[in-house]
């Protein structure tokens, strides 16, 4: 009886331990599944951490590149291209993002290590791994520095680029100013340039006017009808000689004689007696040469 007891004490004994066993097997299992899962979690943090640098260290290229050159404007039906300020304004907003994101996956591996250390205390290669990652989170820190200075520089280079062209566009509003200044001075000098006068009339209607006056002569005999030394304009019709190629004569009937100092030479050839019906231009500059007042006297 007694032997029997103990051999069921033994065989109890025996089930016991191995329960015990069974549930401690189990619960390293769990911890094991936990670290692996901790691991997977930190991995992919790093992956997603370092395509995102790469993403901003291609969106830097991009300003560099930019920063070569001054805003440009797009052509007909385009957008204006971002300027290098708008460039800056997003790569340091993606900075800030970048630098939460490794904070943030910095913060996240603490608290793993903390987990994994609580699983297991002594895990040599999760141990390394994480030490691994702890030291590809500090590289990717040195990395942010280093565009965070990248930054500073373009900001300043955009600075002096935005100095610049407004430097230029008040260059540019000064000469457009000057421009236009120049273009309606020579507007008005070709407009004076290419004014000329003419005046037809008798004899007695060009003395009362005083456009033309008698001299030489003895006693008022032999006198020369000759233009007055001082016309005035506005006893005259007003052309532009680069559009007037004939002066219409207000009479058919009548024949008519230049008293000016006009170049007749470039006119065609009067009738015997005078010029009828109009007076034809042959060379406006030739013509006009000697005077810019015409004197047109009745006959």
């Amino acid at each position: 009886m007694r032997k029997t007891f103990l051999m069921i004490a033994v065989a109890t004994l025996a089930l016991t331990a191995c329960d015990n066993s069974k549930a401690e097997l189990q619960k390293q299992l769990e911890q094991v599944k936990l670290i692996s899962a901790e691991k997977d979690s930190l991995l992919k943090d790093v992956m997603a951490t370092s395509q995102f640098i790469a993403d901003v260290n291609t969106e830097l290229s991009k300003v560099k590149d930019a920063k070569a050159g001054k805003p440009t404007k797009g052509g007909a039906g385009e957008l204006e291209n971002p300027s290098p300020a708008e460039q800056r304004t997003r790569m340091i907003e993606r900075i800030k993002q970048l630098t939460d994101r490794v904070n943030e996956a910095e913060s996240r591996m603490a608290a793993s290590r903390q987990r994994v250390a609580a699983l297991s205390g002594d895990n040599s290669k999760l141990t390394t791994q994480l030490a691994q990652y702890d030291s590809t989170i500090t590289a990717f820190k040195s990395i942010i520095e280093n565009q965070k200075a990248e930054i500073a520089s373009l900001t300043s280079q955009v600075g002096a680029l935005q100095g610049e062209n407004t430097v230029l566009k008040a260059d540019k509003a000064t000469l457009t100013t000057e421009k236009e200044a120049l273009t309606g001075e020579k507007a008005a000098l070709t407009v004076e340039r290419n004014t000329v006068y003419y005046v037809i009339g008798t004899k007695d209607e060009l003395r009362k006017k005083g456009i033309i006056i008698k001299k030489g002569g003895i006693l008022g005999a032999g006198a020369t009808d000759l233009p007055a030394t001082s016309l005035n304009p506005a006893d005259f019709t007003s052309v532009d000689k680069t559009k007037t190629a004939s002066i219409p004569l207000p009479r058919e009937d009548k024949s008519y004689r230049v008293l000016s100092r006009q170049d007749l030479g470039a006119t065609e050839q009067p009738v015997k007696g005078g010029y009828k019906t109009a007076i034809k231009i042959t060379n406006a500059e030739q013509f006009w040469g000697a005077s810019k007042f015409l004197i047109i006297v009745q006959n």
